[in-house]
């Protein structure tokens, strides 16, 4: 018998990259602080799955309010 497929949904860890100046050379880590100032976190970007059920729920209210 074969094992169904699962979907596994994990959320990943923020993808971590190497810090630039304003020249586009990297940044030294400073030993003498805690914290690693070498790598950055990098921004999530902007999630849309959610706005077209949104628009689409929003354009039928109006339709319905307009008509009736």
């Amino acid at each position: 018998m074969a094992k169904a497929k699962t979907k596994k949904t994990t959320k990943k860890a923020p993808a971590r990259k190497r810090a630039r100046t304003s020249k586009g050379r990297f940044v030294a880590d400073d030993p003498s602080t805690p914290e690693n100032e070498a790598y950055v976190t990098e921004k999530q970007p902007f999630s849309t799955k959610w706005l077209v059920p949104v628009l689409v729920i929003g354009v039928i209210a109006v339709i319905f309010v307009l008509t009736g």
